[in-house]
């Protein structure tokens, strides 16, 4: 046998292996997802998200996630709609209202918050005291995209006031800017979500919440959405992307101090800033534990993300009565649960044995 031919033969053998080896590679890439989140900074409210992401729950389920915080609920259903991210977390208000008018190509296929998150929030001593009070008032929203500004007119139609003229909004963003807002006293209140109200309040700014009504309160909110398209032709990656999401939210409920612990790793910039760590921790599973309360109902039993249709009938009478919507649209062109047997098909110990053997100081 030739030198020559053994070099011929080595040759091959490799070009093979490099062939097989990419085939190999390409067979079991992962399928890139972005995954639109309705905040400017994602935080320990959105814990599910980023346990899903960093525990490798999206891997598993064969896809590269990347969470990309938008501008608020309106921008996330529009981006989605237009085809810039696969799948959306979004609040209902203008994404029904942009349903209802053929503008947004969207539906929702999984549940997270079964009651209202938007509140009106003043200084104690503000002479606010009713939803009635806001005539003539200037409300603080985090952007004009949020959909904070949806609500708060939907607040201001409930009180009887016209909220094209009796209440106007300005964005103030999130953090010090808006805390500075509201205690220079550049708006009147402000239309947040819950969470963020949170923050303020362990931030040292005192808040007061102006009742609201509870056929209001108690409405579904943020619920994942894509578009009809994606739900006829890529069933398999919203069961995937939404089991991970649904893991994500058992590892929170069972552990909710290594679930902010690990979003603060993710995302440093949203870690309470409390020089005691104890403190801090205790105000970050605050925020976390707020927002979970409503990621789950007892009506929906062991299905996570379960949409009921006639909730959201209620919802969409809700906006058409408050002249946020010209006309009703019906609940099959808003949600579907044609997934949610599928997304509910895990180990649902697992995760929770799973998030009880983390260890709190690998993660600090």
């Amino acid at each position: 046998m030739t030198r020559a031919f053994l070099r011929k033969s080595l040759a091959a053998a490799m070009t093979l292996s490099l062939a097989l080896a990419s085939g190999i590679g390409s067979a079991t890439a992962l399928e890139k997802v972005r995954l639109l989140i309705p905040v400017r900074a994602i935080d320990e409210a959105f814990s599910p998200f980023v346990v899903a992401k960093q525990l490798g729950y999206f891997e598993k389920e064969g896809y590269d996630v990347t969470l990309l915080a938008v501008g608020g609920s309106n921008e996330s259903a529009i981006q989605i709609s237009a085809g810039n991210g696969e799948i959306g977390a979004a609040s209902p208000g203008e994404a029904l209202v942009g349903i209802q008018s053929g503008k947004l190509d969207i539906r929702y296929f999984y549940s997270m918050y079964y009651a209202n998150i938007w509140s009106v929030a003043v200084l104690p001593d503000s002479p606010i005291k009713t939803m009635a009070d806001l005539k003539g008032k200037k409300l603080g929203v985090q952007s004009m995209g949020s959909a904070g500004t949806t609500f708060g007119r939907a607040f201001a139609n409930n009180a009887g006031l016209d909220p094209q003229k009796d209440v106007s909004f300005l964005p103030i963003g999130m953090g010090a800017q808006a805390i500075t807002s509201v205690k220079q006293k550049m708006v009147d209140g402000v239309v947040y979500w819950d969470a963020a109200l949170a923050k303020f309040i362990t931030a040292g700014l005192d808040l007061r919440i102006v009742p609201s009504p509870e056929s209001l309160a108690t409405l579904p909110d943020v619920g994942l959405l894509a578009k009809p398209e994606t739900i006829a032709k890529n069933p398999k990656m919203l069961v995937g992307v939404a089991r991970a999401v649904a893991k994500g939210y058992d590892y929170t409920m069972a552990n909710p101090e290594a679930a902010v612990l690990i979003t603060w790793k993710a995302y440093p910039e949203a870690r309470v800033q409390d020089p005691d760590p104890a403190k801090a921790l205790a105000a970050g599973v605050m925020v976390n534990q707020g927002r979970m309360k409503i990621w789950n109902t007892a009506k929906a039993g062991d299905k996570h993300g379960r949409l009921f249709p006639e909730d959201w009938t209620r919802l969409v009478q809700f906006m058409v009565e408050q002249k946020i919507m010209p006309a009703p649209v019906e609940p099959e062109k808003i949600v579907t649960n044609q997934f949610i047997d599928a997304i509910n098909d895990y180990d649902r110990a697992a995760v929770i044995a799973e998030a009880k053997k983390a260890d709190l100081a690998k993660l600090k």
